[in-house]
Formats: structure tokens, C-alpha cells, sequence
């Protein structure tokens, strides 16, 4: 809004885009996004019409003692006096709504007047967050909330459960050490990696207008909605001919894929009704870890969260599980990740790639790859692991997707013993 080059609107692309920097100024999408952040999130207003509602739940800095915002539907204004906290509320919608107003609990109990007069309050059942509660109030024109807060000790809070340990992402790390053994997993091939964006993904979809992607598994609206990639996975079938079904990783650790041409080499899972949503293959004896060959596709849409998973379950019935997360370690089939400090800023070690046409097997230089990224001819691979407790008996491994719109295919997996 300050440095770009139209200083004060908020467009959908920003200096800091070094990819396409600040074309297409004019459209709404960042203005949008913005503005709902901001009147939604910031100050909190969520008028429900249907309901009857105005909803209220700032959430506004703790260190701050004003902040006001005007909106041609509801204006609110918060200021804060030592104790005493102040809230002005309008509402201009056709017919005025009842309010509710979710505050978080500064100390407790406070006491709570509305245009001069006693309100009550109710606590809200804890969460993981702070305490907080809520006033309520018939519905007018304009409300008067004061709120004084009564000298002494914080609410406590309840207790936070501690975080699940980082699943490990990136490049394995594991040195060959012992023996390795290569998960049979050939009975559960459900697909060829080349079919990956030949098939026709229709269901489940919603019945309604949307922006999903394009049947083939890969596009977008506006201009790619006929995209695709070829898959070529020659390169690879050859060089596991040349080493008698199997490559070998960098580090030693080999991986069992199939080098005759046209037979099945993946387990394809997803939430597209072609293929089932998980596959569990059984395992056996004791580990230290296992790697992963995957394959599989996700898009912008599926990005910062989780688009599947593999899990590995010991005979005890304890687990180890291995989150696959766009764009940190689950990369696309059609092409390689666009890195860079600010836009697409990815700091995370970067996976070993495959690429499937010549067979190439790639440690990218994450510094030296900035500003890069974009298709693969012929598609690419992902080697990932996941340490274990080698004390532990095994039973199984299981790949399930979890996102929309992603197919996540297994192409092998070895045990380090």
C-alpha cells in the first residue's frame, strides 16, 4: 500500500511477487481478502441477517486502548481507560439485529452496563485459548457497552496440550547403515504414474458453481482450464532395468520400482472417487526408519496445509506419521516449486527430486534455486523418510489423502534396518 506503484491500493499482485511483480493492479483480489481480514477479523463484525445477529469478536492487539472502524452497515469504536474498557456499537442494516459480543476475559468477573443499564454476562467453555465471554443485548440501533474490570489476578488459563513433534521434511537424512529391505507394495499398484492427468476426475464434486479444477487433475480457471502435463517415466523404468528393479538413492539406500514398460508402478489414493481414499500394506520386523518414492498432484488451492499422509503403525498399535504438506515436502508431479524470500518463501530443507524421464535424481541447492522452479519435462518424484523406533515391531503403512482435488501416489518404499 506504501511502496508499490500505486500507493494505497491494495491489488492483487505487490513489488514483492518477483515473478510477475505488480501486474494487474486493478483486480479485486487482494482488496477483498483485505477488507474481510480487516471489518471480519480485525474489528470482528459478523452480522448474520438470517439469524437475527450481530455477531462481535474483536480481536484486536491486547496493547491496544483504541481503535474504531466505519462501515456503511455497522460502525464500532473501542477505547480503553485503565479498567475500564468502552465499546460503541451502531448498526444500519434494514432491520437492526440482536447483539452478541464475544470478548476475551481480562480479569474475572468484570462487571458490564449497556446505555447506563446492568448487563450479565456468560463465560464461554474454555478452550485452548485464553478465557472469554459474552453480552448479549435486544436488538437496536446503537449500543453503549462499558466494562469494568475488577483489580486482580489474571484467569488462568487451561492448560495447553504440548504441540506433536514436526514431522520430518526434507531430504533423508538417513545413511545406510545395516541392511535395507524393499516393501513389496507391487500388489497394491492401482495405476501407472503416467495416467496421473489422463484420467477424468468428476466426483465427488459440488453440484453448485465453483472454481474447482479442471477435470484432467490439473488447471485452473480463466485460460487453463485445457492444461496438462505429460508424464514420462521412461528414464526411470530404464535405469530400474539397469539396476534389476531397483535405483539407488545418493546416499545408498536403494528403492524397488518396476522397469518393464507399461506395467503398474504406483499406489494411487484420493478423495476423487478413481481411487480409494487410503491403502495399508503390511509390514514386518524392526526398523530405523523407512523411505518414501512419491509421486502425485496438488495445485494452489491445496497450499500451507496438510494434502495427505503416511503412517506407519507398530504392532503395539503406536505410530509414527509423516505429514505431506504443499509446499514444504509434498511437490507437484508437473513441476518444481518457485522459491523466493518473500512471495513464495519456503525455508525448509528442500527434498530429493526423480526425474522420471531421464532417470536424474536431483539434491536441489535451495540458495541456488531461487527465483527458478516451474515444470519438469516428464515429471518428477519426491524421496522423503521417516525415522522409526527401531525397538519397535512393525505392522503396518498406510497412504491416505486427505486434501480436495490431490491424487498422492506411493511409488516404493525401503526399510533401513
Amino acid at each position: 500500500m506504501f511502496m508499490g506503484i500505486c500507493p494505497g491500493n491494495v491489488g492483487t499482485l505487490n513489488y514483492l511477487d518477483v515473478y510477475r511483480r505488480e501486474s494487474q493492479r486493478d483486480f479485486a483480489d487482494g482488496g477483498g481478502v483485505a477488507a474481510r481480514a480487516i471489518v471480519e477479523g480485525l474489528f470482528g463484525l459478523r452480522p448474520d441477517a438470517l439469524a437475527g445477529e450481530l455477531l462481535i469478536v474483536p480481536g484486536l492487539p491486547a496493547a491496544w486502548d483504541r481503535a474504531s472502524l466505519r462501515h456503511p452497515d455497522a460502525s464500532i469504536a473501542f477505547e480503553r481507560h485503565g479498567d475500564t474498557d468502552t465499546y460503541v456499537i451502531e448498526q444500519r442494516f434494514p432491520k437492526p439485529l440482536a447483539l452478541r459480543l464475544e470478548l476475551p476475559a481480562r480479569r474475572d468477573p468484570p462487571s458490564v452496563t449497556i446505555d447506563g443499564r446492568a448487563a450479565g454476562i456468560r463465560p464461554i467453555p474454555a478452550t485452548e485459548s485464553a478465557p472469554r465471554f459474552e453480552i448479549r443485548s435486544a436488538a437496536a440501533p446503537s449500543y453503549h457497552v462499558v466494562i469494568h474490570w475488577k483489580n486482580g489476578a489474571q484467569p488462568a488459563r487451561p492448560p495447553v496440550r504440548p504441540a506433536p513433534a514436526a514431522a520430518p521434511r526434507g531430504a533423508p537424512t538417513m545413511q545406510t547403515m545395516g541392511t535395507t529391505t524393499a516393501v513389496d507394495i507391487a500388489a497394491f499398484f492401482n495405476g501407472r504414474v503416467t495416467d496421473i492427468f489422463k484420467n477424468e476426475y468428476r466426483s465427488p464434486r459440488s453440484p453448485f458453481v465453483s472454481l474447482a479444477i479442471p477435470k484432467q487433475g490439473i488447471g485452473a480457471w480463466a485460460g487453463h482450464i485445457n492444461a496438462t502435463a505429460e508424464i514420462d517415466d521412461t528414464g526411470l523404468r530404464a535405469a530400474a532395468r539397469a539396476g534389476r528393479g531397483r535405483i539407488t538413492l545418493p546416499n545408498g539406500i536403494p528403492l524397488a520400482t518396476p522397469g518393464e514398460a507399461g506395467v503398474r508402478n504406483v499406489v494411487f489414493v484420493s478423495q476423487w472417487d478413481n481411487y480409494p481414499k487410503e491403502v495399508t500394506v503390511p509390514l514386518s520386523g524392526r526398523a530405523r526408519g523407512i523411505v518414501f518414492l512419491l509421486a502425485g498432484s496438488t495445485n494452489h488451492m491445496q497450499s500451507r496445509f496438510e494434502n495427505g499422509e503416511l503412517v506407519v503403525t507398530y504392532a503395539d498399535g503406536s505410530a509414527e506419521r509423516l505429514a505431506l504438506e504443499n509446499p514444504t515436502n509434498w511437490w507437484p508431479i508437473d513441476q518444481d516449486y518457485f522459491i523466493d524470500d518473500f512471495q513464495f518463501r519456503r525455508p525448509e530443507p528442500v527434498p530429493i527430486r526423480v526425474d522420471l524421464k531421464t532417470g536424474k535424481i536431483r539434491a536441489i541447492d535451495i540458495a541456488g534455486s531461487k527465483g527458478r522452479g516451474g515444470p519438469v519435462p516428464g515429471g518428477a518424484a519426491t524421496v522423503l523418510d521417516l525415522p522409526l523406533e527401531s525397538g519397535k515391531e512393525l505392522k503396518s503403512l498406510t497412504v491416505r489423502a486427505i486434501a480436495n482435488e490431490v491424487v498422492v501416489g506411493l511409488m516404493a518404499a525401503t526399510l533401513a534396518r
